[in-house]
C-alpha cells in the first residue's frame, strides 16, 4: 500500500512502557524549518504534495520513521505551521506521544510558535523537546537570546523543564544532541490509549487499483490485524481489515502508537473521510450531536459568551459547536467551565478524549477541553449536572455516582450507566458497595438471572400462587461492562422503602377492591415508578415477596400476601359449593365448563373462585381446566408411593389402575407430581426423585 505511510515497523507486542510504540509530533511557526529537520533525521521528506516542494511550505501532514542511536523507532508527524493550516496541525497533534518544538534562531518565538505550544498543552501532550533551528544563520550572542527567548516563554507553560538543542540541518550541528535528548524525552513517556478495542482516526482515505479502499492514521488505542471486523464511525458502516501496513511495510498488526495504513473490505473510498473513525466494538465509545465536558479558554482569548459558536476539532475531524455554560452568561479569557457542547454533526467520541476549540472570526485557537460524559442526560437542576460534572473531572467516580443517584431519585444508578462518562462497571459496582455499607447508599436487591424465579402458573393469576412455589437466587454482583442476567442498582437511603411502600399500598387497594382477583400486572405496578427500568421493578418486587409482604405469579404479576382471604359472602358460597362437588367426584371432576353450568355462573367467576381456594390449600389444580379436591389427591398420592416403594418405578397404564381414573387424568396427576419433585419421568416409566435405574 504505497502511500500509506506510518510508523514503527516492528508488529511484536511491546512488554515494556518503554517498548510500546510512541508518536513524535513536530510543532512550530510557518519557515521554522521543521520538515527540513525531519528529513535530516529521517532521511525522507514528508512533503508529499509537489505543491508543497514548491512553495516550500507544508500543507498536510507528513510522515516518517525515525530510528533513535538505540534503535528504538519513533512515528513522526510532520505538521504545517501556518495559520491557515493550524486545523490540520491539531488532526495531527492529537494522538501523538511527545512533542518535537522547531524555532527558529533567526526569527524567535513567534505567533504560531505559541499557538502551537497552546493546542499541545490542551491536548495533554506530556513532554517534549525544543529544537533551535537553523543555528548556522546566527553568532553565538543571537543563538544564546533566542535560547533564553524559548526559556523565558516555556516558562509560563508545562513544558519549562523541556531540553533544549540548537541545531543546523545544512551542516548537522546539534543533531547528535538532539537525538539524546529525544532518547531520554521518550524513555520517559509513557505509552498510553494501549489497552481495549481499536481505535484509529483516520486523517487519509484513497483508493489503490487492485488493491482497494485504504485509510491511514495513528492507531489510538488496541491492535489492528488482518481480519478484523470494525466499524466506521461516524455511520456505523461494517468493514474487515485485509491488511495491514506499517511505514510502507506489510505488518502482522499495527499496535497502539504507531502511524497505520489499513485496507479494508466492504468499503468504498467514498464512504470514509478524514475526520472518521476506524474502530472496534465498544460499549465506552459514543456517537452524539451532544456531550458534557470542561473548557478552559487560553489567556489570551476573547471573553466566550454562553451559546457560542465555536469550531470544535476532534481527532481528525472538525465540527462547528454550541457551547452552553452551566454558570453565568460568559467565560473570561483563561477562566475554566462546564459547559454542554451541542455540534452540527454526529461525533464519535470518548469520556476523556481530548478537543481544540477555535474560533469562527478571526480564526484563532481560544481554548481545549476535555469529554467528560458522552452520554446527554436529562438534568432537571444545573447544579446537579454541574455536580456530577465536577466529580467526573475530578476523576472521582463514586462522587459522580452519588450525585447521579440523588438526581435520578427513583430511576437509581447502576455501575454501568457512567459508561459513557468512561467509568468501567467492573471498577465501580465494588467501590458503590462500599459506599452503601458507609450509609451513603442502599441498593436494591440484584436483578435475577433468567429462570432463576419459578412462579405459579399464569393460570392461577385469580389467586395466589401455591405457599413455597416461589424460589429465589441469591442476587449476582456486577462483574463487567452491561452484565447480562444480573445488575445491581443503588440510591439515596430511603429510596427503596418509599418505592416498595408505593407498590405494597396499590397491591392492598387491589385486594381490597377485587379481592376475587388481587394481582396486579407487572406494567400496572411499573407506572407507579416511571423512573425505575422495568427490570429493576421486578427485583424490587422480590424483594417483597422475600420479605413475606407480596407473593408473586408466572408473568410479572403480584399481589400482597394476605390478599387470598377477603371474598365475600356471594363469593364464599359459590367456593363452598365447587369444593363439595369436586370432593364428591373424587379422581373424575367435571371440567370447568361442567362445573360452571351446573353451579349456575360464569367460567371466568368459578375459576377466580377456585384459583383462591387453592391458594387456600382447599383445592389442587392439575391442568388448566383440571381441578380436584385435596383428599382425593392426598389419597392417590399414599398409593404411588407405596407402588414406588415395592417396584421401584410406574408405568402411565399402571398408574392409570392405581388411580381408578380415565388415562388424562392419570396423566394430568402424574406431572403434578412430577412438578411437586415426588417423581420423575424416565422414558416410559415413573421412578422416585433422585433415583436413577
Amino acid at each position: 500500500m504505497t502511500g500509506a505511510g506510518s510508523a514503527a515497523s516492528s508488529a511484536r507486542p511491546p512488554t515494556t512502557p518503554g517498548d510500546a510504540p510512541l508518536t513524535l509530533g513536530t510543532a512550530g511557526h510557518v519557515d521554522h524549518g521543521k520538515t527540513a529537520l525531519i528529513t535530516l533525521l529521517t532521511g525522507k521528506n514528508t512533503d508529499r504534495l509537489r505543491e508543497e516542494r514548491e512553495r516550500g511550505v507544508s500543507i498536510e501532514l507528513g510522515y516518517a520513521e525515525l530510528e533513535l542511536p538505540t534503535g528504538r523507532r519513533l512515528s513522526v508527524v510532520d505538521v504545517p505551521g501556518h495559520e491557515r493550516f493550524v486545523r490540520t496541525m491539531v488532526a495531527g497533534a492529537t494522538g501523538i506521544d511527545m512533542f518535537l518544538l522547531v524555532v527558529a534562531a533567526d526569527d524567535g518565538v513567534m505567533p504560531q510558535t505559541r499557538e502551537h505550544v497552546a493546542i499541545l498543552e490542551l491536548l495533554g501532550v506530556p513532554r517534549g523537546v525544543v529544537a533551535i533551528t537553523k543555528a548556522d544563520l546566527v553568532d553565538d550572542e543571537i543563538l544564546d537570546l533566542v535560547r533564553a527567548d524559548v526559556t523565558e516563554f516555556l516558562a509560563g507553560t508545562t513544558y519549562a523543564q523541556s531540553p533544549v538543542a540548537a541545531v543546523s540541518a545544512r551542516d548537522g550541528r546539534g543533531i547528535p544532541s538532539l537525538l539524546g535528548h529525544l532518547e531520554e524525552v521518550s524513555a520517559a513517556a509513557a505509552a498510553e490509549r494501549r489497552a481495549g478495542p481499536a481505535r484509529l482516526p483516520v486523517d487519509r482515505s484513497f483508493a489503490l487499483k487492485g488493491i482497494g479502499a485504504v485509510v491511514t492514521g495513528t492507531v489510538w488505542r488496541g491492535v489492528i490485524r488482518a481480519g478484523d471486523a470494525l466499524l466506521v464511525q461516524p455511520g456505523g458502516k461494517p468493514v474487515t481489515v485485509r491488511s495491514v501496513q506499517v511505514h510502507d511495510r506489510d505488518a502482522e498488526a499495527a499496535l497502539a502508537g504507531q502511524r497505520a495504513g489499513v485496507n479494508l473490505r466492504g468499503v468504498d473510498k467514498s464512504e470514509v473521510e478524514r475526520g472518521q473513525w476506524l474502530v472496534g466494538a465498544s460499549e465506552t465509545s459514543a456517537v452524539t450531536r451532544v456531550f458534557d465536558a470542561w473548557i478552559k479558554l487560553l489567556p489570551g482569548a476573547r471573553p466566550l459568551r454562553g451559546d457560542a459558536q465555536v469550531r470544535l476539532h476532534h481527532g481528525t475531524g472538525q465540527r462547528l459547536a454550541r457551547l452552553g455554560l452551566l454558570e453565568g452568561r460568559e467565560l473570561a479569557p483563561g477562566a475554566e467551565a462546564l459547559v454542554r457542547v451541542r455540534l452540527d454533526e454526529p461525533v464519535a467520541l470518548e469520556a476523556r478524549d481530548r478537543f481544540i476549540l477555535r474560533s469562527l472570526s478571526p480564526v484563532a485557537t481560544v481554548g481545549g477541553g476535555v469529554v467528560l460524559d458522552a452520554v446527554a442526560r436529562r438534568w432537571h437542576s444545573r447544579t446537579a449536572q454541574g455536580a456530577y460534572l465536577a466529580a467526573l473531572h475530578a476523576g472521582d467516580g463514586v462522587r459522580a455516582a452519588l450525585e447521579l443517584a440523588a438526581a435520578r431519585a427513583d430511576a437509581g444508578v447502576a455501575a454501568g450507566d457512567l459508561l459513557g462518562a468512561g467509568v468501567h462497571a467492573f471498577e465501580l459496582a465494588p467501590l458503590l458497595s462500599d459506599a452503601e455499607r458507609r450509609g451513603q447508599l442502599e441498593s436494591l436487591a440484584g436483578l435475577r438471572a433468567a429462570g432463576a424465579v419459578q412462579r405459579a402458573q399464569p393460570e392461577s393469576l385469580a389467586g395466589l400462587p401455591p405457599a413455597g412455589a416461589v424460589q429465589r437466587a441469591h442476587p449476582e454482583e456486577v462483574a463487567g461492562l452491561r452484565p447480562a442476567g444480573a445488575e445491581r442498582r443503588w440510591f439515596v437511603p430511603g429510596t427503596v422503602a418509599r418505592m416498595s411502600g408505593v407498590l405494597l399500598a396499590a397491591l392492598a387497594d387491589r385486594a381490597r377492591e377485587r379481592p376475587e382477583r388481587p394481582f396486579m400486572p407487572a406494567a400496572e405496578l411499573a407506572a407507579l415508578v416511571p423512573g425505575l427500568p422495568p427490570a429493576a421493578v421486578a427485583a424490587l418486587l422480590d424483594g417483597l415477596v422475600d420479605e413475606g409482604q407480596a407473593t408473586a405469579a408466572e408473568g410479572g404479576y403480584a399481589a400482597v400476601a394476605v390478599a387470598g382471604g377477603g371474598l365475600s359472602p356471594a363469593q364464599e358460597a359459590l367456593g363452598a359449593a365447587a369444593r363439595e362437588r369436586l370432593t364428591a367426584a373424587g379422581l373424575a371432576p367435571p371440567t370447568l365448563a361442567t362445573l360452571a353450568e351446573e353451579l349456575s355462573t360464569s367460567r371466568a367467576d368459578l375459576e377466580r373462585m377456585l384459583a383462591v381456594l387453592a391458594r387456600r390449600g382447599e383445592l389442587v389444580r392439575a391442568e388448566k381446566d383440571l381441578w380436584f379436591a385435596v383428599a382425593p389427591v392426598a389419597g392417590v398420592r399414599e398409593k404411588l408411593l407405596a407402588a414406588l416403594a415395592a417396584d421401584g418405578q410406574i408405568t402411565l397404564a399402571g398408574f392409570r389402575d392405581l388411580a381408578a381414573t380415565g388415562r388424562r387424568n392419570a396423566q394430568a396427576l402424574l406431572e403434578l407430581f412430577d412438578r411437586e419433585g415426588l417423581t420423575r419421568r424416565q422414558g416410559d416409566v415413573r421412578v422416585p426423585r433422585g433415583r436413577r435405574t
